[in-house]
This record gives structure tokens, sequence and C-alpha cells, in this order.
């Protein structure tokens, strides 16, 4: 059976998730239990964009899931404007609902900006990822964007707004087929006159691309993909992804060199899926010798650090020395609050300012071996309660201290926000 550019439907599987904040449509194909990759689309479109890729991605035994973004496709659309994080988190909603413990992602355009994110949610559970065209913007082209792209149309009985949309369509892409601007055009009309919602949160977001560093990551897509302009910048960006462009193909590559596009991915995917996954990327060490132990001397090797340790029970109220736990609340202080301020960032939010304290406590467990514990105070009295409570929550599995006592000591935090 030929599937056609312009055809919504196709021959893949395709199903609704409920969700929070409504159904969620997808197309599912290949082979159950393969290496899982799930596919997020450019806006204003929808899944339909790689129907005609679905088959030849599944032949080469891969399990794949293309989403319609809420708001988009056959997706309900949620409550307000979503910026790219909250688009991020609905995406490991749907992973979640489809029990994908790993996935590889591969999103374009305004999907690469979410599958950017949504791996920076969840290193652990991203084998790999392909980007096809990722916009990654000064802040001069996000403010100039945003000002003035994507204006929407309004619906005229006469239908000229069909040509508005119609026009616009081919003013992006001269080359395509008829077939595929009609396709177009109905994923347009389908999200309503205000089709740049997503656009404007990719505008306000800035992609954090070190974060997915040690991601395997394939850049894909057509010779002729609007962002081919961007391959200096985004090269930089990810300096050891390679570049793959395939010849002759527009942003709808997928659709026009189905085979191609498909071996390209595969080779990426199942090259990630069989290598050993990463689970630590080294990016600084910090060494420091101590002599003399619990009453000894700890002295850096790779900063400034040089002081002396005291047991808490021998030290007096002029002692100038420290113990273990003083230093280890410290780091954990510290770690905490910068680890907040890079979820604040991915987040779009403001907590304005931040008082980290950190209170570690020593002590016996049965059978004679000592233990510890932590306790963390986040203190922000110019951010709402709620809002300072969902950072803190982020920001434990951003925080590397956290990752290293999660599941091993008990730490007790305390938030205080505006009430």
């Amino acid at each position: 059976m030929t599937v056609h550019a312009t055809h919504l439907k196709g021959t893949s599987h395709r199903g609704y998730l409920e969700l929070p904040w409504g159904q969620v449509h997808y197309r599912r194909s290949g082979k159950a239990g393969g290496p899982a990759l799930v596919v997020v689309h450019q806006s204003p479109l929808s899944s339909a964009t790689y129907e005609p890729a679905m088959g030849a991605l599944g032949e080469h035994g891969l399990d794949v899931v293309a989403i319609d973004i809420p708001g988009f496709g056959m997706s309900d659309a949620p409550d307000g404007q979503w910026s790219i994080p909250d688009h991020a988190t609905a995406l490991w909603a749907v992973i979640d609902a489809l029990e994908l413990p790993e996935v590889h992602l591969l999103g374009q355009h305004t999907g690469a900006i979410v599958s950017v994110e949504a791996a920076s949610q969840q290193l652990d559970r991203v084998r790999g990822l392909v980007l096809q065209g990722i916009p990654l913007y000064s802040d001069a082209e996000r403010a100039e964007k945003a000002a003035r792209y994507a204006p929407g149309y309004t619906p005229a009985i006469d239908g000229s707004h069909l040509q508005v949309v119609w026009d616009r369509i081919r003013w992006l892409y001269p080359t395509i087929s008829a077939e595929s601007c009609s396709r177009q055009v109905a994923e347009y009309l389908s999200v309503g006159p205000d089709y740049g919602v997503a656009y404007r949160a990719v505008f306000a977001h800035v992609p954090d691309v070190a974060a997915v560093s040690g991601v395997p990551t394939l850049l894909l897509h057509g010779s002729e993909d609007v962002l081919d302009r961007m391959n200096d910048v985004v090269t930089a960006a990810f300096p050891h992804a390679p570049l793959v462009r395939i010849p002759g193909g527009t942003d709808f590559v997928a659709e026009e060199q189905p085979e191609a596009f498909a071996e390209a991915v595969a080779a990426h995917v199942l090259a990630c899926a069989t290598a050993a996954t990463p689970r630590f990327t080294p990016v600084y060490t910090a060494t420091v010798e101590v002599t003399g132990g619990r009453a000894g001397r700890a002295r850096s090797l790779t900063g400034a650090l040089d002081v002396r340790l005291t047991r808490p029970a021998e030290r007096s109220g002029h002692d100038g020395g420290t113990d273990p736990e003083e230093l280890f609340a410290a780091g954990y202080a510290a770690c905490f609050s910068s680890a907040l301020s890079v979820v604040e960032r991915r987040r779009g939010a403001t907590a304005g300012p931040v008082a980290v304290t950190a209170s570690v406590t020593l002590g016996t467990r049965p059978g004679g071996a000592y233990g510890i514990a932590a306790r963390l105070v986040v203190r922000a009295p110019e951010c709402p309660q709620d809002v300072l409570e969902e950072l803190v929550a982020g920001t434990h599995a951003v925080c590397p201290y956290s990752n290293a006592v999660q599941g091993n000591i008990e730490v007790v935090t305390e938030v205080h926000g505006a009430s």
C-alpha cells in the first residue's frame, strides 16, 4: 500500500493515551521490545510528517512511537501557554504511559528543543538523540522572532484564510509538493488561528546543550532543510555529534526519502543500543589529602583548601578547626544551591534570593557501624511556596550530592517560600 505525503492516517498503529491534561494521539510501528525510538515533530504540524518512514524504521527492528505534541495534530491542547520544560515533562508522562524504561529521542525543530530538554531532565533514561534540525538562536534572533514570527490568521467566511496558510507554507518550503502543502494546511487548521503557541515557547527558551553532552547524538536533516544554515552553530554546540545531510531533502526528508532517512536513524539507534551505557562523564576532579584522621589536617592538592580538623567533642569555643560533617554540609549546600539555579533556568522560573542550609549529623547504626543523615532547609522569601517546592523537587534530580546519597542516607528537606 502506498502512503502519500498527504495521508494523515497511514498504515502504522494509531492510539490515544489518557493523561492529566487530555488525550495524546500517537502512531506506533516496528518490533515490540526493540530499541524504543520516540519521535517528536516540529510545530505546528503533527506525527503525520513521519508516517511514510514509520514502516521503514520498524523494518530495522526499532519500536517506533511518533507522538502528536499536546495541542497539535489529534492531541488535546493543555490549558494556557506551556514552556519547553512543560512540554518535556509531558513527553516523559507519555513515555511512562507507554511503559518504556529507556528511549532514543528523535526531535525535529521544535521537537528537537523539547527532546534536548527532556534528555536533560532524565539523562539516565535516554540512550541517544537524533536532532533533525535544532534552532539554536541567539538572544537577538529569539527576540526578533518572538516579536513577529507566526502571526496567526483570522477565519474568514470566504475561505481567504486558507490562502494565508497556504502562502505561508509555500514561503517556508518553496520546493515541496502540493500534496505535502495540502497536508500541512490541514495540520495548521487543526491547531487553530494561534498556531504559533509552541514557537513562543521555543523563543523563550535557551537550550542547555551542555547538560546532554554525554548523550550520543546524531545531527541529521535534508540538505535543503531551513535550519541547514545553522550547521556551524549547531556543530560547535555538539562537537562530538556527526552531521548527516541527506542530499536534496527538505524539512520533510522523512516523507520524501523514507528509506534513506530510516537507514541513517536506525544506524545511530542500533549503535547506541548495543554500546555500553555511559553512566558517568567526568567534568572535574578535586583531590584532598588528609593526615591524622579527624584530629589531623586536610590539604587540597587541586585548590586552596588547607584546614585543621578537630573532633567535635574536643572543640573549644575558640577552636578554628572543622570536621568532615561540616565539610560535607558545605559541599551539599553549595552544590544544591547551584543545581537549583540550573533547574530555574531550564524551567524558565525565577526563585529570587535563595539560601540553602545543610545540616549533617553523625550517628551510630545497629551493630556498631557509623552513619550520617542530612537536612536541607531552602529559603526563598520572594518565591511562591508551590513554585519553590516544585523547583526543589527537580533539584534533587540534578544535584550530584542528592544523587550520590539517594537511597543510602536519610535526607529531610524543608522548603520555605512566600506564603
